[in-house]
């Protein structure tokens, strides 16, 4: 509801509506540099990177799907060198069920398919393609279901157990960052230690939103809403909270009432605070089965591995390494 004297204050920012050509232009060009990369640590091996790209796209699929089904906007795919491949979108409410759906659908597929394949190779098809195609589809999507964050595990075991609690959320991150460090170090892997790192930085972006919560909280500021439902007099009063807890970036801006030449850096810095609002739809009998799901899909293409570990090491020539 805009209130009476929302005239009084300046248009807020518009968001431009994101065309659909530019998204395949960013996956595109994000695919290039993700293949450019990876190829100069995996010389002489293009088909290998080329298997890597094809099942990160089959990943995020079903994810992008999915949320597109859900009504998302402004959808994203793009990957990343060395981390993987991420999809992003927008939406102004959602439940805790499609939420979950959402992060199952990622990996889902891709577990599924590689199990068809490796029971395939198991039983008389026994080539290296398809070993190699279902070791693929398996490790990365076991992996994927790992409960940290930002895993789709994670955001599966946030869905499930604290959806709305920002306190232990962070506290989840901070776990999470600790163990991506601690696993880096121990592989010796430096990228993922720096990934963890930077995880910590969004520790420390939880705890500078909780003052600026803490802040509108005071003045009856509604922040789980999306911008688009921020009227004029909604978009100034966020704004000047957002600057009076960021006195570096205000002291930057001219005036608390006239449009910063860089504005959209703010858009996006209140987009972030705005919090999406949350149903809590599910019964204590559809966690159980949730967690179910979550659980087979892990420990039964685990256990094909562990079960087989000697075959596939055999067949493969590891145990001349």
């Amino acid at each position: 509801m805009f209130d009476s004297d929302d005239h009084i204050f300046p248009t807020k920012p518009e968001l431009v509506a994101q065309d659909r050509k530019s998204m395949f232009v960013k996956l595109g060009l994000s695919v290039l540099l993700f293949v450019a990369v990876f190829y100069s640590v995996i010389q002489d091996n293009f088909i290998f990177v080329s298997e890597i790209v094809a099942i990160l796209l089959l990943h995020e699929l079903g994810h992008y799907l999915t949320m597109r089904a859900y009504g998302y906007k402004s959808l994203n795919m793009m990957f990343i060198p060395f981390i993987g491949a991420m999809v992003s979108g927008k939406a102004s409410k959602i439940s805790q069920k499609q939420r979950i759906n959402i992060a199952l659908m990622r990996p889902l597929p891709g577990i599924l398919i590689g199990s068809v394949l490796f029971v395939m190779f198991l039983n008389g098809y026994q080539n290296e393609f398809i070993l190699e195609i279902s070791m693929l589809l398996l490790v990365i999507n076991i992996l994927n279901l790992t409960p940290l964050d930002p895993l789709d595990g994670g955001k599966i075991i946030e869905a499930l157990f604290f959806p709305k609690n920002d306190n232990v959320k962070m506290y989840f991150t901070l776990f999470s960052s600790l163990t991506v460090i601690c696993v880096g170090w121990y592989l010796d892997f430096f990228i993922l230690m720096i990934f963890g790192f930077f995880m910590a930085f969004k520790v420390r972006g939880f705890q500078k939103s909780q003052r600026i919560y803490q802040d509108l909280e005071e003045i009856e500021f509604n922040y789980t809403r999306s911008y688009d439902g921020l009227s004029n007099k909604d978009y100034w009063t966020i704004r000047r909270v957002f600057l009076d807890n960021n006195p570096k970036i205000k002291d930057i801006i001219p005036s608390d009432m006239v449009l910063w030449e860089n504005e959209k850096l703010l858009v996006d810095q209140i987009k972030q605070l705005l919090k999406l609002e949350i149903t809590l739809d599910l019964t204590l009998f559809q966690k159980t089965v949730y967690a179910l799901i979550y659980l087979i899909s892990i420990g039964v293409p685990s256990y094909l591995i562990y079960s087989n570990w000697i075959l596939i090491v055999d067949f493969t020539g590891l145990s001349n390494v």
